[in-house]
């Protein structure tokens, strides 16, 4: 593996790992009560509103991490690496957070195809 491939995923990794830290921030800001809901066991529709905001935020950041890691030379195996890698690191939050168990499945049921996605719309 060359330099160009490893420099693509990394961007990509980071580029997936910094958008949904900012798209967290930006929705702790604009709903406050959306930063405790991974210590609750109960949630109200209006939490459950909060974490599909919270999963489509994270699959728009798998997507444009997919773009990145296409331009920046990546192709189907770093692709593959980089959805991986954050498949690992979403089932290490699921560990350490445990609930909602539907939050956690879905995410990482979507991570990969929506890096996929993402590398086909470059």
């Amino acid at each position: 593996m060359n330099f160009k491939k490893i420099f693509s995923i990394i961007i990509g990794f980071g580029t997936i790992g910094l958008l949904s830290s900012v798209f967290a921030k930006i929705q702790g800001i604009v709903f406050p009560t959306s930063t405790q809901l991974f210590n609750q066991v109960t949630w109200t529709s209006y939490d459950v509103i909060q974490l599909i905001i919270k999963l489509v935020c994270v699959y728009l950041s798998c997507i444009i991490g997919g773009m990145v890691t296409s331009l920046c030379g990546g192709e189907d195996k770093e692709l593959y690496i980089t959805g991986i890698g954050m498949i690992l690191i979403v089932m290490w939050l699921w560990v350490s957070t445990i609930h909602p168990s539907w939050f956690w499945a879905l995410l990482l049921i979507g991570i990969l195809p929506f890096v996929l996605i993402g590398s086909k719309i470059k």
